[in-house]
């Protein structure tokens, strides 16, 4: 398996994750309208209007908010991707955390780093007294619930549209 390391969010790395983010935002939306007439040009720029500023206002409250963002690079210290985590939200246990993203770079997909990061997050934060980590996931997801369901993820509850998933590990 592909192992990773955690490291803080560089302003850098933060600059790349947004476009890489934008990025797949596009590709998400023009997944789902498949057979609909819309170019990729057309996906980009909607991603860029409607979640580029969302982001860059997200990322700038992170500190003040106590998230937490990092880079994970691989073996050779290369980024692989991106983690970003919250603080428990209103009706979670107090030892969880809540995983706002993980994205891993879409020329580095398909090699394990998406279960790495999982795994190395959950070994960082158990250091640290956390038990659990709740996320959520749309519904039209699938690849991304795959990766959750087979790194331990359970049923949590259904939202409109997604899905709440979380592991206990650790404790």
């Amino acid at each position: 398996m592909s192992r990773v390391t955690l490291v803080e969010l560089s302003d850098v790395e933060r600059e790349e994750f947004i476009r890489a983010d934008v990025a797949d935002y596009a590709d998400y939306t023009q997944e789902l309208a498949a057979g609909e007439p819309s170019s990729i040009a057309l996906s980009v720029e909607r991603a860029r209007a409607e979640l580029e500023p969302r982001l860059r206002r997200e990322h700038a409250e992170a500190e003040g908010k106590c998230h937490r963002r990092w880079t994970a690079l691989d073996a050779d210290g290369s980024a692989v991707g991106w983690l970003w985590v919250t603080p428990a939200h209103a009706g979670m246990p107090p030892d969880s955390v809540y995983l706002y993203q993980i994205l891993v770079k879409s020329a580095r997909r398909r090699e394990g780093y998406g279960r790495a990061m999982l795994t190395a997050l959950e070994e960082s934060l158990s250091a640290e007294g956390i038990a659990q980590i709740r996320l959520d996931v749309f519904d039209t997801n699938h690849r991304a619930k795959a990766l959750y369901e087979g790194a331990g993820y359970t049923f949590v509850k259904s939202l409109e549209g997604m899905t709440q998933l979380g592991k206990r590990f650790g404790h």
